[in-house]
């Protein structure tokens, strides 16, 4: 048997049957070979990787460019991010959600500063007294009146029938109170009202 092999081995037949085990055997060393480690970074194309595969780690969101279906996500409706911002009165500032008076108004009584803001004029309608914290955060950004500013803050008075007004008399937020009646009660006083877009 083995010289009946020996007749019918030719050349031909022993590179040919070479070839099929080289072929067989350098595919699956490449394949045990090549991983993640030995291939160079940004060297595969997109085209190559598979869909979905990629995190932000390996995407710099700055150079994508904007999508095509989204070229109306800055607005909303017909208005533009600009016209949704906060807007306050010329006088105001915004401070923790209200628009602040820049100056304070003259000395009065509670009820009198309470009807003054309610009064302020039609571009100004809405414009209260403001409470005790809103008018601390504005002290960031404003100086606080000689003698202290009015707040919304009142209590019943434990003296008498009147109410006892919360007033602040330091940049820090430190108050007193006092009777709404005047002069004893009188004290300058800022308005706040709510801003608008």
């Amino acid at each position: 048997m083995i010289q009946s092999l020996r007749q019918r081995l030719t050349y031909a037949n022993v590179m040919s049957t070479l070839a099929v085990f080289i072929a067989l055997g350098g595919s699956s060393y490449a394949a045990v070979k090549i991983n993640g480690a030995s291939i160079k970074n940004r060297s595969i194309s997109a085209g190559k990787v598979k869909r979905n595969t990629l995190t932000g780690r390996e995407i710099r969101e700055s150079r994508l460019g904007r999508v095509p279906r989204a070229a109306s996500a800055d607005r909303l409706g017909s208005l533009s991010a600009a016209d949704l911002k906060l807007h306050c009165p010329l006088d105001t500032f915004l401070s923790a959600g209200v628009c602040v008076e820049r100056t304070p108004r003259p000395a009065m009584p509670y009820f009198s500063a309470v009807l003054e803001c309610s009064n302020a004029g039609p571009e100004s309608r809405g414009r209260r007294l403001p409470t005790h914290s809103e008018l601390r955060d504005a002290l960031t950004a404003v100086t606080l009146a000689p003698g202290g500013e009015l707040t919304a803050n009142v209590y019943p008075s434990s003296t008498s029938t009147r109410l006892d007004v919360l007033v602040i008399v330091d940049q820090v937020g430190g108050f007193t109170l006092v009777q709404d009646k005047a002069p004893e009660g009188s004290r300058q006083f800022r308005c706040v009202t709510e801003p608008s877009n």
